[in-house]
Order: structure tokens, then sequence, then C-alpha cells
């Protein structure tokens, strides 16, 4: 897991003398930096789409996300959220008693990558 330590302030905040300090995100450097951090960690986000073989018939019927743990798998329609090891154990929950064929679809088609 990687990490990254910064002290940031509150605007409420003074410091000893009554001036108030400067909040690190006024440096460009550190905004960068930031933002370079946070597109690393980003969790990769999955759809399960689901076909009732009706080659007209398919529909988005959970988003996902993965974690370092696994992935967090919400319906589209609520109600059901799940934590599961990949997206894939996910698929089982929606083959609607074997009247379905779901599958996940990567935003931005990166495959999992």
């Amino acid at each position: 897991m990687d990490v990254m330590t910064m002290t940031l302030v509150s605007d409420g905040d003074r410091g000893e003398g009554g001036e108030k300090p400067v909040s690190l995100f006024e440096d460009p450097k550190i905004v960068t930096e930031v933002q370079e951090f946070v597109d690393d960690q980003a969790p990769r986000l999955f759809a399960v789409v689901q076909e009732t073989f009706d080659p007209e018939d398919l529909k988005i019927v959970a988003w996902g996300m993965t974690t370092e743990k696994g992935a967090e798998v919400v319906s589209v329609h609520g109600g059901m959220h799940m934590s599961v090891q990949s997206a894939e154990n996910a698929l089982i929950f929606f083959r609607a008693g074997g009247r379905a064929v779901p599958r996940v679809f990567w935003v931005g088609g990166r495959d999992g990558e």
C-alpha cells in the first residue's frame, strides 16, 4: 500500500503568532504530486452487463470498483452491495438462475489493466 504523508491545515487554524498558515494546496508542486498520487491509487471501475438471451436485451445490472482487497459491487436498482475477491467473482450473483449471462466490462476498455 502506497502512503503519502502531508500535513494539511484547515481554514480556521492559526499559527503561534496568530498568522493564518498557508495551505499546502497553494503550492502547484504539491498539487501535482497529490494528483499523481491519487491517479496512481485510483480504483479501477467496471460494470456488470447482463444478457438474457435476447440479442437486444443487454443491461447494466451493477457497478463496481476494485480495492486492494478485492472489489466492491453495487446493483443499479439498489438493495445489493457486496464485497468480493475479484470483479469476476460477482458474476455468480447476476446469472438470474441460469436465465442470464453476466460479463464484466471495464470502464475505458482497460480489460482490468
